[in-house]
């Protein structure tokens, strides 16, 4: 076909559609005048706009649109009435507050570097070391390490000599006051009050008994060596200075006399005199129910500590029934109920001193067998006197302690001589206490003391050995369980004469009959006296 020269070129745009660029202009040709589809966004929101007019148009032919009728009325209803509103008011409130302000001090701390290990030896270094300590009970121990080489340890072990502990102790025994100036080095009193002590000491020899006490400590404490914290200490083993056996040369009085320390017993109990006693006392280490010097009971009073024993008894009892027990254990219960059986039964049946209230001594068991075969030997119930500086005691032997002891007395005693004395404290530490005992003095049957008696009896011994020197007495004691005296009523005052009233004659009494002379006579009988205040048990003077 044959090209029209007048006909318009076609465009480069539509010769190269897909590599060249448009006009700015190309807009404005009408061909490309076409309308463009509209975006996803704009036909939703086409058709929720349509949705919202048609439930609009719908929603008054619904149930629901008595509620919303009902809801819009409340709302205009709230909207009209009155209206509190609370609103946060800020108000600005000044405080004053004291403020501790913070300091800061600088300490400069030093830290001390440890100084580096020792250096490891490089084989081994034989030693001997001696070490000396004193142990709490007064003992001295000196300890020594010998340390050498040996072979091996497997041999070792099996041989018994490679490790061994030997105890050496080493003892003094105390020679025996025996002369008047060491007897008066422990008291200065003892010449001036005992006049007679010079003709006591000319055939005085140091008692056998003396010898025999510390021979008991000895054996003890090598019993207990391997047990350091049961050997006597130091103080319990020197705490006697003498004891000797006197005779004086004209009386033949005997007397035995100890120089020691005293200890402090608060044993004993007696319901007839005492129903109630101090839980401080009954409570006290060691105490006991009864003291050896007892009797049997004279009332009806129980003894205080009876329901305590049958308590402890009963306990003992019903653990004694529970099956299962150790042996051992059943053993210790077995012990305890047998013990305490025979305590019951003495309370029911017998009384004892009180040393709480009873001036009495207390005697080592080491004279328990020997009073009837040895004329110094002291037994239960003897009179003694007790001198303490330029004081002197009355007191009876009243109970028996421990056989390597020496020295002890009562409570009351104690507490006499030293005030602060306690069944923990003793009165004197010492050794200034002497203990001057008349063998083969005790009156029986025993019965409650009788301190007016006592005093009496002591009183007599000392007279057979030279008697008190001037200005020494021997103390009263105070019955604590005597009765109050009765007091006596004023003499009523004799009527005054009527001097209007003439005295009358006196008159003849008629003359008696023979029948009539065994009738009870008109003079007044003088009153029965009133048992003396001193003891219940004095009888009354005739």
């Amino acid at each position: 076909m044959p090209k029209d020269p007048n006909s318009t070129p076609p465009s480069n745009k539509r010769r190269t559609k897909k590599t060249s660029i448009p006009h700015d202009d190309d807009f404005a040709i009408p061909e490309n005048w076409q309308k463009r589809r509209p975006g996803f966004f704009s036909a939703f929101s086409r058709l929720l706009l349509l949705l919202i007019v048609l439930a609009l148009l719908v929603l008054p032919f619904t149930p629901y649109a008595g509620r919303i009728k009902r809801s819009i009325d409340d709302l205009v209803e709230k909207a009209r009435t009155s209206k509190i509103v609370y609103r946060d008011v800020p108000k600005e409130v000044t405080i004053t507050r004291e403020v501790d302000r913070e300091v800061i001090k600088e300490v400069e701390v030093v830290k001390e570097v440890p100084a580096p290990p020792p250096p490891l030896p490089s084989n081994f270094i034989p030693r001997q070391e001696v070490d000396v300590a004193t142990l709490y009970n007064g003992i001295t121990i000196q300890t020594q390490l010998d340390a050498q080489q040996g072979t091996y340890a497997s041999t070792e072990r099996l041989d018994k000599d490679a490790f061994t502990v030997n105890f050496k102790l080493s003892v003094r025994i105390p020679k025996a006051n025996d002369t008047l100036p060491e007897l008066a080095r422990v008291n200065e009193h003892l010449p001036k009050m005992l006049p007679g002590f010079p003709s006591l000491l000319e055939g005085a020899k140091v008692s056998g008994f003396y010898h025999k006490l510390y021979d008991l400590k000895t054996t003890r404490v090598q019993r207990e060596l391997t047990r350091l914290n049961r050997v006597l200490d130091r103080h319990n083993f020197f705490d006697t200075e003498t004891i000797l056996e006197l005779t004086h040369p004209q009386s033949k009085r005997r007397a035995l006399l100890i120089q020691s320390d005293m200890d402090v017993v608060a044993d004993g109990s007696d319901g007839d005199r005492m129903p109630n006693m101090s839980a401080s006392i009954y409570q006290s280490t060691h105490y006991q129910p009864s003291t050896s010097y007892e009797w049997a009971k004279k009332g009806k009073t129980q003894n205080p500590l009876l329901p305590l024993w049958l308590k402890s008894l009963d306990t003992a009892k019903k653990e004694f029934a529970v099956k299962g027990l150790s042996a051992a254990r059943n053993a210790e219960l077995r012990s305890e109920i047998d013990h305490a059986e025979r305590v019951i039964t003495g309370l029911r049946t017998r009384s004892s001193l009180i040393a709480e209230k009873d001036p009495f001594i207390v005697l080592s068991l080491l004279f328990r067998d020997y009073p009837k075969t040895h004329p110094h030997a002291p037994g239960m119930g003897d009179y003694a006197a007790v001198i303490f500086e330029d004081k002197i005691y009355p007191a009876i032997c009243g109970d028996y302690g421990p056989t390597f002891k020496m020295g002890e007395a009562s409570l009351r005693m104690a507490k006499t001589i030293n005030e602060n004395s306690s069944p923990y404290r003793r009165p004197v530490s010492d050794l200034t206490v002497t203990y001057l005992i008349f063998p083969g003095t005790a009156e029986r049957p025993f019965g409650p003391p009788k301190l007016d008696h006592w005093h009496q009896k002591v009183s007599a011994y000392l007279e057979e050995c030279g008697g008190l020197g001037t200005g020494y007495t021997l103390h009263q004691w105070e019955d604590l369980f005597a009765p109050p005296a009765p007091a006596t009523p004023p003499a009523a005052p004799a009527p005054a004469a009527d001097p209007a009233q003439p005295e009358s004659p006196p008159t003849t009494p008629p003359a008696t009959s023979p029948a009539s002379a065994t009738e009870t006579p008109t003079t007044p009988v003088d009153p029965i006296p009133s048992p003396s205040p001193a003891s219940p048990n004095t009888p009354p003077s005739p």
